[in-house]
């Protein structure tokens, strides 16, 4: 059965005007060809000889975000050209084009499909003006704060959205001047400098201006092309109706104020309607948080690092025994002091949702061992036991209570450190970091107690100590000074500047709490009440009331995490529900590292949720 190509071409709206002479020559090198279901006609980055008309059946428009995932652009039919962007535009596929059932279509190469262009302004004109929509459709689907929004109606957005290329060297944006339009990053790099200093070099996905449209203020910062690259822009009018519309959209930008400039507040002009919740000017970490998704990034890693440290002392210990050897005895002294801490930081580690470096978390641990250890040694033994106190022992309660009060300090000294300023904002952040000190601390501690033993030569009594220290560790020192590196956090952390007094109390009196309950529970520990087994009952009951307490704040800390991680990626939640059942038997992604700050945010998260940037997926 043959086909009449010219008459498709001639009732083509595309092609009304061409010559019929055109439409004719161009025909002759046309052909018809048929794509069984589930074929690709083309595939994304793949260079671009020819286009299609479609003639029957339908296809989908395939392109792949930034973290890797498969994203539906469109779906088209009868009539429809597709693969003409890389022929406009001279360049690879944009996307990727597969056959919804059996498909015929109408072939142009690349001779034919210039040949039309021609012949015909309008058709070019035509072709040209949907090739952009297109393509700024699909830049704002793939990657983008606006990802939230439906598809059909983020075609009226790509309408409004201008494409603008930049030279190396441009400055966009410049600190101080008015508030202009919103940009977000569709290819290229660009330094963000404010107050004289790089914040952040930003790429694909990224986004700037919002700042100061939100706040309506001066620009807070200075934007500059690092090489040549193109941007999409949005006028401020614009923007304010899709704020004033999309309440996704509201959430998503009044979470990015809080990592940004919490300092600054949303104005007035962008109060949402009635019946929006948005509080932007709220801390965070109070905001109501049971709307969250449940966590879903919980790691197990830990409990392979329990069994090959557990199984690696277990070995040095049968060998020490058997063999008497030093090596042996050493490697026993080593591996028994680091099993339970190491496994307790790997362990909360794996709660967060925006993870630290293993690197960072390692620092932490050997920062705390380095200057904490030391540090309360030379204390305890100055002030407490090298005095005439010396003769006290932890019977009476001013004893263990000084011992707590100088290692808390101390390890809280390194936590004070590490959580100073805005880039620890959220309590996950204080909880990891006091786990890891509190651990490094409880490392040294037990290797220098089970040393004293080797030395007495007494290899079984340091094992004991190591197998009970390793068991109970954590009971102790990483379960304290998460809780008090907690309150820490929460004495320091001033993420707003407009707080009322009354909140400013409560965040104070909550830090003071914590830190009392810490040095409490530590002080109970070292409290010798009793002997033998009401002594071990006694130190298993202050460590399960600690343990309980940190259970408290890894719930609320993980849920506030989530509920960031959430607000800043509206289709996670979407995307989770529609992809359980496939989750089940898919290998399980990996997590997503951010190129700004290094963490690890959730592999279906867009955004990092610790500094706002996008995350991509390296190949």
């Amino acid at each position: 059965m043959s086909f009449d190509i010219v008459g498709f071409l001639r009732n083509h709206t595309l092609l009304h005007g061409v010559p019929e002479t055109e439409l004719e020559n161009a025909a002759s090198t046309m052909e018809t060809v048929c794509f069984p279901e589930g074929e690709w006609l083309m595939h994304e980055g793949a260079e671009g000889h020819d286009c299609y008309f479609v003639l029957d059946g339908k296809v989908q428009v395939h392109t792949r975000s930034l973290i890797g995932k498969q994203v539906v652009l469109a779906e088209l039919g009868y009539g429809a050209l597709i693969g003409e962007i890389a022929l406009i535009r001279n360049e690879k596929r944009t996307a990727g084009i597969r056959a919804l059932g059996e498909v015929m279509a109408l072939r142009l190469d690349r001779t034919a499909f210039e040949k039309l262009a021609d012949a015909s302004p309008y058709f070019h004109e035509s072709l040209t003006y949907a090739a952009e929509l297109r393509m700024k459709h699909g830049l704002l689907r793939k990657a983008s704060i606006w990802s939230a929004i439906p598809d059909s109606e983020l075609r009226g957005l790509a309408e409004i959205t201008v494409r603008r290329n930049v030279l190396q060297g441009e400055t966009i944006l410049l600190e101080g001047t008015p508030k202009e339009s919103f940009y977000m990053i569709s290819g290229g790099r660009f330094e963000k400098i404010s107050t004289g200093q790089r914040r952040a070099v930003m790429e694909t996905g990224d986004f700037f201006g919002e700042i100061a449209l939100l706040s309506e203020q001066a620009q807070t910062a200075t934007i500059t092309a690092m090489e040549e690259g193109e941007l999409l822009v949005m006028g401020s009018d614009e923007f304010q109706a899709i704020w004033q519309h999309y309440p996704p959209v509201r959430r998503q930008f009044a979470e990015i104020m809080r990592i940004r400039r919490p300092d600054l507040a949303i104005a007035p002009s962008f109060t949402a309607p009635d019946g929006d919740d948005i509080a932007p000017d709220e801390e965070h970490d109070l905001l109501p948080v049971e709307k969250a998704l449940p966590t879903t990034n919980r790691s197990t890693r830990w409990i392979d690092l329990l069994f090959l440290l557990g199984g690696l002392f277990a070995g040095c210990t049968v060998m020490a025994v058997w063999l008497q050897n030093q090596l042996w005895q050493m490697a026993a002294l080593l591996s028994g002091g680091l099993v339970g801490p190491v496994t307790f930081v790997a362990y909360m580690r794996g709660s967060q949702q925006l993870g630290f470096s293993h690197m960072r978390l390692a620092w932490v641990f050997v920062l705390s061992a380095a200057v904490a250890v030391p540090l309360a040694w030379v204390v305890e033994r100055q002030w407490l036991f090298g005095v005439a106190r010396s003769s006290a022992g932890f019977t009476e309660l001013s004893v263990p209570l000084s011992v707590a009060l100088i290692e808390e300090g101390a390890k809280l000294i390194v936590c004070a450190i590490l959580l100073r300023g805005g880039r620890m904002r959220f309590l996950m952040d204080a909880v990891v970091i006091g786990a890891a000190a509190g651990m490094g601390f409880a490392a040294v501690e037990s290797i220098v107690y089970g040393w004293s033993y080797l030395k007495q030569g007494s290899t079984g009594e340091m094992l004991a100590v190591l197998w009970v220290r390793a068991l109970l560790s954590p009971l102790g020192h990483g379960t304290w000074t998460a809780i008090a590196a907690t309150g820490i956090w929460y004495g320091l952390n001033k993420r707003h500047a407009a707080q009322g007094t009354r909140f400013v109390f409560r965040r104070h009196g909550l830090a003071a709490a914590l830190m009392l309950a810490a040095v409490a529970l530590h002080a109970l520990w070292d409290f010798h009440l009793a002997e033998g087994l009401w002594r071990m009952l006694s130190m298993v009951t202050v460590g399960a009331g600690g343990l309980l307490l940190l259970y408290g704040l890894l719930r609320k800390g993980t849920k506030e995490e989530n509920h960031a991680i959430s607000a800043l990626n509206p289709l996670r939640q979407d995307e989770a529900l529609n992809e359980a059942a496939a989750a089940a038997n898919a290998p399980k992604a990996r997590p997503l590292t951010c190129g700004a700050c290094k963490s690890q945010s959730p592999p279906d998260a867009r955004y990092c949720a610790r500094c706002g940037q996008a995350l991509r997926r390296k190949p």
